[in-house]
């Protein structure tokens, strides 16, 4: 077996990943690699550190489940989701951001009519969503989609509560155009 040190342990790392077949899986991985080692030795991060990182890693992995998806938390806490969606949905100066769906989003919601009750008549405090959707210049978008999606009166998204079996709390509604 091969002696390494803190210098020539990526670049091993990395020639044992080299024959990945997905181009762009090697290339995130090799990346990953790469900052992860440049960030233990920038920090000096020692092994009672990292073993208090594993052992946080380890507990969010034990608490996932379909229906509580904790990464996707910290993955917003540490503001990687926002940056991910930023890059991938530039807009122009005066433009909306993009925004990420978070774990509770449905994607294929169910559609309503216009001022529908999408909580289907469970318990909670009705709300009254009223929007404009128009371009960076102002003028009104045709016929735009609009998403809503709400958690009940207990704090749960329907996607927590199996006993409901399909998607309630939100929904999507086509717009009429404004004048």
């Amino acid at each position: 077996m091969k002696n390494f040190d803190e210098h020539t342990i990526t670049q091993a790392v990395l020639a044992r990943n080299a024959e990945t077949d997905d181009a762009r899986l090697h290339e995130i991985m090799a990346g990953l690699i790469q900052h992860l080692h440049d960030f233990a030795r920038e920090t000096q991060l020692t092994e009672e550190e990292w073993d208090k990182g594993i052992q946080f890693l380890t507990a969010v992995g034990q608490i996932c489940s379909p229906l509580r998806q904790e990464f996707i938390l910290h993955s917003d806490t540490l503001g990687l989701s926002t940056l991910v969606t930023a890059q991938n949905n530039r807009k122009p100066e005066g433009c909306t951001e993009a925004t990420v769906f978070g774990p509770f989003h449905v994607p294929n919601a169910p559609h309503f009519d216009l001022g529908a009750d999408i909580s289907e008549g469970l318990p909670g405090t009705p709300w009254f969503v009223r929007t404009h959707v128009r371009d960076i210049h102002g003028k009104p978008v045709a016929r735009p989609t609009v998403e809503v999606w709400q958690a009940d009166d207990a704090g749960f998204y329907d996607v927590q509560k199996p006993e409901l079996g399909e998607a309630t709390f939100q929904g999507r509604a086509v717009l009429q155009a404004d004048a």
